[in-house]
């Protein structure tokens, strides 16, 4: 009996399974689970083939080579060790280390490194498709790239000179061997290619997806390259991957395909050469989410409907930066004229068996409620315990400098829903929180005005000066580049300044307690997101790049200027992404306590909250959980997005009758 290609839940997947027979589990060989060696790579390829009766290596009637990829389960991404080994690497680095913040942000595209499952068996191109095996299709069909009909990126190619397969990189005149990865090819080429490739051979070719691909690259490996780790590259890359770096220098063409050492399950160029084409579609986001199964990325283009697909690999003209299993890169969909794109095809199996779909075992537990009730004992124990005997002033007014002050609102006591049933894995299952103390938190976002009265100038703000960006400095508007770190060592100098008061970063808990205001929806206002435009500022009604009418300076938001709500409270929603005091840790809310939660123990990302300018409606839930390097500043990956802040709290000690 055949599973169901996509279980709908874990009963589906468990009912599945003990349908099997003792026999058909007994005769199936076994899943190739990472980390496993080259010797036991080829015993899982020769095993399956003859599991499902077919070759562990073909070549189809244009010469294409492809190799037999067992069902198997990987971790896909960077794990949290290698992540970080490579901020060791990178502040060890002459020049990496210059860009660390940037370095850290592109860093966390790969993040979270999270278990994946291919249940069935395929085959993989074992090199990128050649100039010859593409002119074959070209000659036969009739067909004409993009690039060919004059366009990149969906636009005619005006001014000039176009790059073709035929004709590429002609700024070098560029004359390819049958035998190297064709260029110039955007990602509907491919497509095309794959579609008359299928209907010549009545099977089915198709890019790879991008969780097949990197399982394909790995081979069983859990290091960041298939040949080894950081110490490894110099030593021995050059032995598989054709990049621009010692011992090969610089190049400035691909090579033929085949070249090198191939990896453990016999795929050539799998770092290097040219960048590879994959299925899915680009969005950063989609990690966190992302099935366990069977992944095959976003259903939909990014919200900016920018046609982007994925890259992986690395290519001539790059160096092992970017060249490590777990690296992602992103392209325009019809983009014709970059000098290093390529790809490589994969072969659907139809009709032969895989193994079980792997089961989540948290998934029950994310779907409980655990509500002990607003008026339970329980709860109504801990707020008396934690009441506060003095009469507190509903706002503080704390002065930092002359004529700089920052304003606080009195949150009462309470308890809460956390989380959402409909929100993603890390917000469920939602649970029942109690604050047992009041406390104060900032009205409004932490300031320009109020950063360099304490800490000086910075050197963001001090750039945008010098840009003349009239529109992104000044006093009131929301201070937008700082790290967790930075944030620390603020709240180190207002300790000083004003010693009366216990500043700190919110908790998660106290933050989204102090954004729902007694809200239970997926905003403070409610659910209707079409309602966000009045509390908050983010991408749907910022004036940025991109954008409408954009005059070529960015727009940041003074704060204060949008709605507020039911507690008084400014931009809890878009703004800045608002740093809070706790590690992040998926599974945290299984285990939360019902009093003043406050993170996991440990970890290595911190959590922000609130969504941003410059992302979209959904992320700025009062649910919603980013996760991200204590030492980033923004959520983007180019220098003119920053958009880390903050908002402070007052707590009261442990004692609870003194002042906060």
């Amino acid at each position: 009996m055949r599973p169901p290609r996509k279980p709908q839940c874990c009963f589906t997947v468990l009912a599945w399974a003990a349908l099997l027979t003792v026999d058909a589990i007994a005769d199936q060989p076994r899943l190739a689970k990472a980390p496993f060696a080259a010797r036991q790579a080829a015993e899982f390829q020769q095993q399956w083939a003859r599991h499902i009766g077919k070759p562990v290596a073909q070549t189809n009637s244009i010469g294409l080579k492809l190799a037999l990829l067992p069902p198997g389960e990987f971790t896909m991404g960077r794990s949290d060790e290698q992540f970080d080994k490579l901020l060791d690497t990178i502040k060890n680095h002459p020049e990496m280390k210059r860009n660390y913040g940037g370095q850290v942000v592109w860093s966390m595209l790969m993040m979270p490194g999270h278990r994946v499952r291919l249940t069935k068996p395929f085959y993989m191109g074992t090199t990128e498709v050649t100039v010859g095996q593409f002119r074959q299709f070209a000659d036969a069909s009739g067909y004409k790239t993009e690039a060919e009909q004059g366009f990149d990126a969906g636009e005619p190619i005006k001014g000039r000179p176009i790059c073709t397969w035929r004709k590429p990189m002609v700024w070098i005149n560029l004359q390819q061997k049958d035998d190297e990865p064709v260029l110039h090819l955007c990602y509907n080429d491919c497509i095309e290619f794959c579609k008359w490739l299928s209907k010549q051979e009545g099977v089915e070719y198709c890019l790879p997806a991008e969780a097949e691909w990197e399982y394909a690259c790995r081979a069983g490996t859990t290091t960041p390259w298939s040949f080894g780790d950081w110490q490894d590259v110099p030593r021995v890359a050059h032995e598989y991957a054709f990049w621009s770096e010692a011992p090969q220098g610089k190049h400035d063409r691909p090579r033929s395909v085949a070249q090198g050492k191939p990896n453990a399950f016999g795929l050539y160029d799998m770092h290097g050469n040219v960048w590879e084409y994959v299925a899915d579609w680009w969005h950063r986001m989609y990690y966190k989410e992302s099935p366990l199964n069977d992944p095959t990325g976003p259903d939909t283009q990014d919200e900016l409907n920018r046609l982007r697909r994925i890259i992986r690999g690395s290519s001539f003209d790059w160096d092992s930066w970017g060249g490590d299993s777990a690296y992602r890169m992103r392209i325009g969909q019809r983009s014709t004229q970059h000098p290093h794109m390529g790809f490589r095809v994969a072969m659907r199996i139809n009709g032969v068996p895989g193994v079980p779909p792997a089961v989540d075992p948290d998934e029950e537990r994310r779907r409980a409620k655990h509500d002990p009730g607003a008026d339970s004992l329980e709860v109504l124990a801990a707020l008396q315990t934690g009441a506060v005997k003095v009469k507190l002033a509903k706002e503080l007014n704390i002065a930092i400098a002359d004529g700089i002050n920052i304003e606080f609102v009195l949150i009462p006591a309470g308890s809460f829903l956390m989380g959402s049933e409909k929100g993603l894995k890390d917000e469920r299952p939602l649970h029942r929180v109690v604050i047992s103390k009041p406390f104060y938190m900032a009205k409004y976002e932490l300031t320009q005005s109020q950063w360099e009265a304490l800490m000086g100038k910075h050197p963001w703000l001090e750039e945008l000066r010098k840009d003349k960006a009239d529109d992104a400095v000044g006093p009131t508007k929301a201070i937008d580049s700082l790290s967790w770190a930075a944030c620390q060592e603020f709240i180190v100098k207002l300790k000083a300044k004003v010693s009366a008061h216990n500043f700190a970063l919110p908790t998660e808990a106290q933050w989204e307690y102090a954004c729902r205001a007694g809200s239970a929806g997926e905003f403070h206002f409610g659910d209707d997101e079409t309602q966000l435009g009045d509390f908050a500022w983010f991408h749907g009604n910022m004036n940025w790049i991109g954008q409408p009418g954009f005059k070529g300076k960015l727009f940041y938001h003074d704060v204060g200027t949008k709605r507020p709500n039911a507690f008084g409270l400014y931009d809890m929603h878009g703004g800045v992404w608002e740093w809070c005091g706790d590690w992040y840790d998926q599974n945290y809310y299984f285990d939360s306590p019902l009093v003043d939660p406050r993170g996991a123990d440990s970890g290595r990302f911190r959590v922000l909250r609130g969504g941003s300018w410059f992302r979209y409606g959904k992320y700025a839930r009062s649910a919603y959980r980013k996760v991200f390097h204590p030492d980033g500043d923004g959520d983007a990956t180019t220098a003119y997005i920053n958009d880390f802040g903050c908002r402070l709290v007052i707590n009261f000690s442990a004692a609870g009758n003194e002042r906060p």
